[in-house]
Parts: structure tokens; C-alpha cells; sequence
């Protein structure tokens, strides 16, 4: 078992949080993944989601990230996740802006290094293979569009990667890469997780439960529509359009932008409208492939709609939100894994 990599006192310590937990040491522990996925500030719920995993005995041994997923899932693989947690808590929506170095000409509007050199305080400075667990990150080549898996390598310049979302934070240079957000190609890694060999992937997706207002009208579907829908979803499984995805994460920074500026008459969407709509549509229909590829053994939707893309200082609120999220499956994922602990 992976266990074994990690130290003595983390074993001893993984078990005796296990242990209060009636029936959930065996003779067998399942190997499970976890796959964290993007969401910029909504991803401190992967804290919450993790820390009601282990009330409940369940401790993922096998780690994949994206963006905010891969800095959460470093300092969980690490047993820095009190440490982060203590950290993040603490912000004020001023401690957030005074770890943003603004730039204007790096290919983003923050330079990114005050807040990577604070948080690798906080998630270790090492090697991906000198981790107390097998941690992958994912990250997009900007320029050929291929998904990156960093498996091994400085654990620092994995997370800083995985976290370039475009036009926010600047691309992270890897030898001849250019390199931008994970989410681009794989927003949650369902697929990297199962690729590390584990027997359960849990998911953790953070717009799940995004709504459009196109979602809330009454619509009446011809016969004609209803015959063509198969056709149509066959047709979406081979879209693999990152970008669709970029869209919808800019959507919170766009919707904030609406609350700014008057959009002037409501009855003719102005320009930031439109662009919201149209994010929210690309959205849904990207998330909808996406989950049909690769869908999970078990899948965590924590509500954090209410909390804005750059909202760090939010952070009690999302803990709180991935911590009822795991109540809610918790039946779910005890049935799941006992089968497993039986077999």
C-alpha cells in the first residue's frame, strides 16, 4: 500500500483519526483517489470535503489536483492541510489584495510570486516523489493545447502551473512550455486520479451547481428536437474545447463586473449580459461531456455559487459548504467503500 511511503508518525496518526471512527479499520484499506477540481477561491471547500472524509474514516491515499485543486491536494498530501486551513481562515479581503503583485505586461494582471513564495510555506518546497503520497498535477500547453500531468518534478512549479488561469495569472515557463490553467483541458481530473491506479476515484466539483437563467424558463421541445437529442450528445462527447470551460470560469469575475456598471435597459442585454449568458451556456454544455467521459465513482458538489472567483477571504464559508456536501453522500460512500474493504 501507498502507506507504507509515508513517515511512522503519519501512519500512526492517519489510523488513531481512523480508529474513533467505529468500523472503519480493516484488514484492508481501500486505495482511493480523490480528484480536486478548479474553482479559484470556491476551492477552499476541498479543506471541508477532506476534513469530513476523515470524520468519517475515509483518507484518500492518492492525490490529483487542478488549479486551486492541486494547491489544496499538495498541502492535504503533505499533512500540511491544518497548517493551510489555519492560513487561509485567517484572510481579510485586504490580506487577499496585499498578496497581489499587480503586473501589466507578464501576460496577466498578477505576477503571481508574493502569493506562490507565502503558500509553498504552506504546501512544502520539495520534489512531487519526496511527498508522503502520490500527488499529480494538471496543467494545458498553451500553444498546443495538450493536457500536462506532473508527476514527479518541483512540487512549486507543478501548483504554480496548474494555477495559471489565463488572463489572471501569467503563464508559468517549464523548459519550452508555456504553460496555463489545468482546467483548460480537465477541470476535474477524474481521468489523472484513475490513472494512478487506485480501486475508487471521488470527485470534487466546484460548479455543480451553477444555474443559468436559461435553465429556469418553461420550454416546450418539439418532436423534431427530442428525436435530434441523441444525436446531439453524441456530438458534444467529441468536443474538446477547453476553451468552453475558460469562459465559464471567467463568468464570476464578469457577473462581478454586472453588480459595477449599469447594464442600462434589461429588456435588450447589453455587452456584459451577453457575455455572461453566453459563458453560462458553453458552461453547461462543456461540464455535461466532460462528466459523461469521465465520470466518477463518487461525486461531491459542494454549493459555493455564492462565492466570487477572486473571493479568497471567503474561505469558512467554503470549508463549511465541502463539509455538508460530503453529509449528504456520506451513506453513499460508506456503502462504496466497505464493498471495497470486503473484496
Amino acid at each position: 500500500m501507498v502507506w507504507l511511503m509515508m513517515k511512522t508518525k503519519d501512519i500512526k496518526t492517519r489510523l488513531a483519526q481512523a480508529a474513533r471512527v467505529p468500523g472503519r479499520v480493516t484488514e484492508k484499506m481501500a486505495n482511493i483517489g480523490i480528484a480536486l477540481g478548479s474553482g479559484a477561491a470556491k476551492g477552499w471547500a476541498h479543506i471541508g470535503v477532506l476534513n469530513e472524509l476523515a470524520n468519517m474514516g475515509v483518507f484518500p491515499n492518492k492525490v490529483a489536483g487542478c488549479s486551486i485543486g492541486a494547491v489544496v491536494g499538495a498541502a492535504y498530501a503533505q499533512d500540511n492541510l491544518n497548517d493551510l486551513q489555519a492560513w487561509v481562515t485567517s484572510f481579510s479581503s485586504w490580506d487577499v489584495l496585499g498578496l497581489m503583485d499587480l503586473s501589466w505586461r507578464k501576460g496577466g494582471l498578477i505576477g503571481g510570486e508574493k502569493v506562490f513564495d507565502v503558500m509553498q510555506q504552506h504546501i512544502g518546497n520539495l520534489d512531487i516523489e519526496q511527498m508522503q503520497m502520490p500527488f499529480a498535477a494538471v496543467a494545458t500547453d498553451l500553444y498546443t493545447g495538450q493536457e500536462i500531468w506532473f508527476k514527479q518534478g518541483s512540487l512549486r512549479h507543478a501548483v504554480r502551473a496548474s494555477c495559471s488561469m489565463p488572463g489572471i495569472l501569467p503563464p508559468a515557463r517549464i523548459g519550452e512550455r508555456w504553460l496555463v490553467d489545468g482546467a483548460v483541458v480537465n477541470p476535474v481530473p477524474v481521468s489523472v486520479s484513475r490513472a494512478m491506479g487506485v480501486d475508487l476515484v471521488i470527485a470534487v466539483d466546484l460548479n455543480a451547481h451553477r444555474k443559468t437563467r436559461h435553465q429556469q424558463l418553461p420550454v416546450a421541445i418539439s418532436s423534431d428536437v427530442k428525436a435530434s437529442q441523441a444525436e446531439q450528445v453524441k456530438a458534444e462527447k467529441e468536443l474538446e474545447s477547453g476553451f468552453m470551460d475558460l469562459l465559464a470560469r471567467g463568468r464570476d469575475y464578469v457577473s462581478g463586473l454586472t453588480d459595477k456598471f449599469s447594464l442600462g435597459n434589461r429588456s435588450e442585454p447589453g455587452m456584459l449580459a451577453v457575455m455572461s449568458q453566453s459563458m453560462d451556456i458553453l458552461e453547461q454544455r462543456h461540464k455535461r461531456v466532460r462528466l459523461m467521459g469521465d465520470p466518477p465513482d463518487i461525486l461531491i458538489t459542494p454549493n459555493v455559487m455564492e462565492i466570487g472567483t477572486m473571493e479568497f477571504h471567503r474561505a469558512g464559508e467554503a470549508i463549511e459548504a465541502g463539509q455538508e456536501a460530503v453529509k449528504q453522500v456520506a451513506h453513499i460512500i460508506r456503502a462504496r467503500i466497505d464493498e471495497l474493504e470486503r473484496h
